[in-house]
């Protein structure tokens, strides 16, 4: 019984992978291909869309630059916070 089971389930894991490899890639619609249309004319070049994603992305607030730290040893910590 064991080994039936194990045949069984060896035969159809080997249908399901061959269903799943010989299924072929999704077919674009008419109704995709017809709304992809009027996207693709809005830029004339690939460098105008790239263009204008940049643009999008860009930060708009400026950089604002952090204090300077200067480096203590754990020594010289302790003895400032010991003499205040």
């Amino acid at each position: 019984m064991r080994i039936y089971t194990l045949n069984v389930l060896l035969i159809l894991s080997a249908v399901m992978l061959t269903k799943i490899a010989c299924g072929g890639g999704p077919q674009l619609s008419s109704d995709t291909k017809a709304n992809a249309q009027p996207e693709l004319a809005r830029w004339p070049s690939i460098e105008a869309y790239v263009k204008d994603e940049l643009a999008k992305a860009m930060p708009t607030t400026s950089v604002v630059s952090m204090p300077k730290v200067t480096a203590s040893s754990p020594k010289l910590h302790l003895h400032r916070h010991r003499t205040t």
